[in-house]
């Protein structure tokens, strides 16, 4: 899960969401669907399409020439995959909220934290007004080190987990 900001058009409230995508990670296709962001779902569903159709293809090329020696390589080409939806990880949620922005979503009236973790993350500009206020700058700053203090442990919980499965494969 990524940080949540909360954004507003219209009268109507939605989520936005900074930092790395760990729902489109394990769950791909599912993530803009559920957001109802159909650009998204769309590139998603082109990465799903080449990783699933690529390997098929390539097995069945290698068999039908009777190279069974390069059946090797599909591992290999599967583990790239995964690399791939690790850069996606990175990537959706400052496509998805970047768009909102663009698409006229604005911060919540008086909503410190949503404005000092888009700020923080880059997603906005900070005002002559705000950078002058020094404690609204330290309160910023407070809300910035807290999010991103909680996305490193995720990094860490995933990491030691991810240790954790591979140490209990290769030994049992």
């Amino acid at each position: 899960m990524a940080v949540k900001v909360r954004l507003e058009k219209d009268g109507f409230v939605k989520d936005g969401f900074v930092g790395f995508s760990w729902t489109s990670l394990f769950f791909n296709v599912w993530v803009p669907a559920f957001r109802l962001n159909f650009d998204g779902f769309i590139i998603f569903c082109i990465i799903s399409l080449i990783e699933t159709i690529l390997p098929i293809f390539i097995m069945i090329t290698i068999i039908h020439t009777q190279n069974i020696d390069n059946l090797s390589s599909i591992p290999i080409l599967q583990f790239s995959f995964y690399i791939v939806n690790f850069i996606v990880g990175f990537w959706y949620n400052r496509y998805y909220t970047q768009k909102m922005l663009k698409d006229g979503w604005k911060l919540l009236e008086n909503d410190d934290y949503s404005s000092a973790i888009l700020k923080g993350y880059r997603y906005l500009d900070y005002t002559e007004s705000e950078i002058a206020d020094q404690e609204k700058m330290q309160r910023y700053t407070e809300f910035l080190a807290e999010a991103k203090r909680k996305e490193r442990n995720k990094l860490i919980f995933f990491l030691l987990f991810f240790v954790l499965i591979i140490c209990l494969a290769i030994f049992f």
